[in-house]
């Protein structure tokens, strides 16, 4: 009777064994896989982005011309600082004076290609490849309001020597937007590369910038590299 109860109290105990180490060895799986698909969700292009119909379009366009590229070609290859002293300026919008300038400049620069707008109405991305109002071609000029300082900024550049060309640009709210540049795949800070003329068959990458003016953060996504001649190619974008 006695042997009967042991081996009872000793069969429940191994069944309750089991579920638990079952338990843990579930959760242990669960743990792992969110694991890693955080750390795959913060090399890649985040899906917020991927899902953007902007993007899609945009893909979409570039593959159907005959450039296979795909989200999962793009890792991330830079993280850092968005502002920086010297290529911002700040000003209260609290003088009368400084409100109508800002209130004109936004008029201004209505229904511009090439200019959009957060979905505020109250900043916008000028990243035309031109010069335009003190800033160079391959310059994005940032300019609106946030709260109530009025910002003006190099928010981005890139290289000349990269034959470096920003195509598109869009908000996914008002304190986030992406854009991309098209540019050889050289380092911008070394000089000695050799130039390789637009108009010619160059290699490059795609670079996505998404920013965050609320956190101070830009990530840029690199593609995976191709030749082509960007000359030819900045027509159809």
């Amino acid at each position: 009777m006695v042997k009967s109860r042991y081996h009872t109290s000793m069969k429940k105990f191994v069944n309750v064994f089991l579920i638990a180490v079952i338990f843990c060895s579930v959760a242990l799986g669960v743990y792992q896989n969110e694991v890693k698909k955080k750390a795959i969700d913060q090399t890649k292009i985040p899906l917020k982005v991927e899902n953007e119909r902007d993007f899609q379009r945009w893909n979409t366009n570039i593959r159907n011309k005959g450039l296979q590229i795909t989200p999962e070609d793009f890792s991330l290859v830079e993280e850092n600082e968005v502002y920086n002293s010297q290529w911002i300026k700040i000003t209260s919008i609290d003088d009368p004076q400084v409100k109508a300038a800002f209130d004109q400049n936004l008029l201004d620069h209505k229904d511009i290609l090439k200019v959009v707008f957060a979905p505020s109405g109250t900043m916008y991305l000028d990243y035309r490849n031109t010069y335009k109002d003190g800033y160079f071609p391959n310059q994005v000029h940032l300019y609106g309001l946030k709260e109530d300082k009025i910002l003006d900024a190099r928010i981005l550049d890139c290289s000349e020597r990269g034959n470096c060309y920003f195509d598109r640009a869009y908000w996914l709210d008002n304190d986030v937007f992406v854009i991309t540049e098209w540019s050889r795949d050289i380092s911008k800070k070394d000089e000695t590369i050799p130039v390789c003329p637009i108009t010619s068959v160059c290699t490059y990458a795609i670079k996505l910038h998404m920013v965050d003016l609320m956190h101070n953060k830009r990530y840029i996504y690199k593609s995976k590299t191709f030749d082509l001649n960007l000359s030819g190619w900045i027509q159809n974008l």
